[in-house]
């Protein structure tokens, strides 16, 4: 009892776990109780020597968010990436001890942000140069050949599904942003910013090593995302009659099957009920 109660007359020192939680929490700028316990220099407080450290690691994660985001970068220039980043950096603290996912909500920050409104091709942008690198670090898988297909007895055929790749991933953009990013690719002066008659289909996966995208038709994009879901061969047939030419509509659908195959987009066959890609949305 008595060595509580002297315990109780003075402040007990932090251990060294809370000294390195609080030094974290100072580092990502959430609260400030670690000056507490360090001292001041010679020629400067506290506050100021701490505020070059933080400074610093602000700094190193604005690096890695320009290195995953080239395009969107060159795009902004250096100064308003510069803002923007710290901004973001503020408002979604890195929670990983990798930095490769440090700007993995960069997108929906900008989307979100009120001064972007007025240029959504940023947000467009940072989705598609994210999918871009989350398929080049994405797991591999044996892909499904027409040979395989072509061992697969006809009476099957109907309640066939596929997998997509798992670097597969959809994107919906509503502005030329994929005339942009190409623009900005090439080192060349991108085009004006506008909005599409349309919304813009996307696919992002990798190919022979390396990430890669392309447009697809409004029908393709649709025969993508069902067949994504799990939806079977015969039902793709059915979707494609409604949406066009149904006398042509296996035809068709059998046309894009083969064009998945020869992209290595798709790796094996699986049950309808198996979910496969993740459609991701933007403008």
């Amino acid at each position: 009892m008595t060595g509580g109660g002297q315990r109780q007359g003075r402040t007990e020192r932090p251990t060294l776990a809370e000294l390195q939680q609080a030094f974290q929490a100072a580092v990502l700028g959430t609260e400030d109780a670690v000056l507490s316990h360090l001292r001041a220099g010679a020629r400067a407080g506290r506050e100021t020597l701490f505020g070059v450290y933080r400074s610093a690691y602000a700094g190193r994660l604005v690096g890695v968010l320009r290195s995953e985001y080239p395009h969107l970068a060159a795009y902004l220039g250096d100064g308003a990436f510069d803002r923007m980043a710290r901004g973001y950096i503020t408002a979604h603290p890195s929670q990983h001890p990798n930095a490769r996912w440090v700007g993995n909500r960069l997108p929906e920050y900008l989307a979100d942000e009120c001064v972007p409104r007025a240029h959504p091709e940023f947000a467009e942008l940072a989705a598609l140069e994210r999918a871009l690198a989350n398929a080049f670090d994405a797991s591999d898988s044996p892909l499904l050949t027409l040979q395989d297909l072509a061992d697969v007895p006809p009476e099957r055929w109907s309640d066939l599904a596929f997998r997509p790749h798992p670097s597969a991933a959809r994107l919906d953009e509503a502005h030329n942003t994929l005339a942009i990013w190409s623009a900005l690719k090439e080192d060349a002066t991108p085009p004006p910013p506008c909005r599409e008659a349309d919304i813009v289909h996307l696919l992002v996966w990798r190919r022979d090593g390396r990430a890669t995208v392309r447009r697809l038709g409004p029908e393709e994009a649709m025969l993508w995302d069902e067949a994504a879901r799990g939806v079977p061969f015969g039902r793709l047939c059915e979707l494609a009659a409604v949406f066009d030419d149904p006398d042509k509509a296996p035809v068709r659908v059998a046309g894009t099957l083969r064009g998945w195959l020869e992209s290595g987009l798709v790796t094996k066959t699986a049950s309808a009920a198996e979910p496969a890609t993740v459609r991701v949305t933007t403008g």
